[in-house]
């Protein structure tokens, strides 16, 4: 609920993540939501900046944006600690979300200055509507155990964000199957 109450305010977006995501931060243009535990953390975390062409959907683009709204709104405990992307070990490529052209990147984070790491996930996706991009990024921080399945449950909310347009068009879907068919809105 936390997640999706953010994503509502500062995006006018619909993303659906992991109750268990109580702790966040605001910025401009960005959340970020987290369960903060010792063992096993896991974040969502959610970015927009313009949408200038299509030559903001190359791997350059994409991770330089990254690292600069991460080296402003994810500081470490000390000056010149921030959390990086591993451009090294990070592939970016295009892939389809609700119909519609994305881009994928999929790598490792580091914290600057520090010895913290993990894998994250993120798309980027054009919100034709405000003429932006958001970023919807799941990462994770669990050196004592396998990742992998953490890792699923955070790629998963991914794909339940919904830009402004989808969200108009999940409506406009629903009235339609109940003039369709009346009695099956009401059984569901």
């Amino acid at each position: 609920k936390l997640t999706y109450d953010l994503a509502k305010e500062i995006f006018n977006c619909e993303l659906k993540a992991p109750e268990e995501l109580r702790n966040y931060k605001k910025g401009k243009d960005f959340m970020w939501t987290s369960n903060n535990t010792a063992s096993g953390m896991v974040n969502i975390m959610v970015y927009s900046y313009p949408y200038e062409g299509p030559e903001t959907f190359n791997k350059k683009y994409i991770l330089h944006k990254r690292d600069s709204v991460l080296c402003v709104n994810m500081p470490g405990s000390e000056p010149d600690m921030y959390m990086q992307t591993d451009t090294a070990f990070t592939d970016v490529k295009p892939i389809v979300v609700h119909h519609k052209y994305a881009m994928e990147a999929r790598g490792l984070w580091f914290m600057r200055n520090d010895g913290m790491g993990g894998p994250f996930v993120s798309h980027s996706r054009v919100d034709t509507e405000n003429n932006r991009v958001i970023v919807v990024e799941g990462f994770v921080f669990a050196p004592e155990k396998m990742k992998r399945g953490l890792m699923r449950r955070m790629e998963g909310s991914l794909y339940m964000l919904l830009l402004p347009e989808e969200m108009e068009s999940e409506i406009e879907t629903a009235l339609e199957e109940e003039k369709e068919d009346p009695k099956a809105t009401k059984e569901k």
